[in-house]
């Protein structure tokens, strides 16, 4: 098991050290223009910049496919730690992904996930299959997967795949009460902040919601036009497993 880390405009990301302390190698993918800038392990340069979050995922799956990894973690590069609720949250490592892999190694899921530590604590279920997205931090069979992100989708890239990965291949499993905890989408600087600047999210909701009609519809969110998705009836549509 691998971790690829996306990185743009963090040159003080850490992220990888979650997982390096645990014995898990990290490669990180960097644009061409910033990638000397950066003072990290296992560098790979994307070629080409300002591409687009998109490209960046097509890039690091070619990149697992090419060297033969079947199991890899795609994770952001502003996740600070991890954890598990258990009537509290506790802080753990990285190592929860060994622990995880270990329990769906066997299994027939192409996207394993966990939740967001501020929602952890509300689950009433261990686990989800094909009613949650899964993002942020997320496990991938890609020996499986023969898909790729849609970069027309970008911002909402990761959204679209695991639609995709539910309609074509066998889907989601959310580990619910395993955490990660990361600051809000756009509200560091970096990454995609200044395409949330632009609501460049807002424009790709409405593009979403066009391609995956009716399952998704738009509401508004802190006064911002975002995406609301019906998983479920997705998954019922495509005849997939539902628990």
């Amino acid at each position: 098991m691998i971790c690829f880390i996306p990185t743009k405009g963090r040159l003080n990301t850490k992220t990888y050290k979650l997982f390096q302390d645990v014995g898990i190698k990290v490669y990180h993918f960097i644009e061409p223009q910033e990638i000397d800038k950066y003072d990290l392990p296992n560098k790979v340069s994307i070629l080409q910049n300002n591409k687009g979050i998109g490209y960046v995922r097509n890039f690091m799956l070619d990149f697992a496919r090419e060297n033969s990894f079947d199991w890899v973690i795609m994770c952001d590069d502003d996740v600070d730690h991890f954890g598990l609720y258990d009537k509290k949250n506790i802080k753990s490592d990285a190592s929860i992904w060994i622990k995880i892999y270990d329990k769906v190694k066997n299994l027939p899921f192409e996207i394993v996930g966990i939740n967001y530590r501020q929602l952890a604590w509300t689950e009433k279920t261990d686990y989800s299959i094909n009613k949650k997205f899964a993002e942020v931090c997320v496990l991938l069979n890609v020996a499986k997967i023969k898909w790729n992100y849609r970069e027309q989708f970008n911002t909402k890239e990761d959204r679209d795949f695991a639609l995709q990965t539910i309609k074509i291949g066998n889907g989601i499993l959310r580990f619910n009460k395993y955490f990660y905890n990361c600051p809000d989408v756009g509200s560091n600087a970096g990454g995609l902040q200044s395409e949330y600047k632009l609501k460049k999210d807002e424009d790709t909701a409405k593009k979403m919601c066009y391609e995956w009609n009716p399952f998704i519809t738009l509401k508004n969110k802190n006064g911002r036009i975002d995406m609301k998705t019906d998983i479920k009836s997705i998954a019922l549509h495509y005849k997939k497993i539902i628990k």
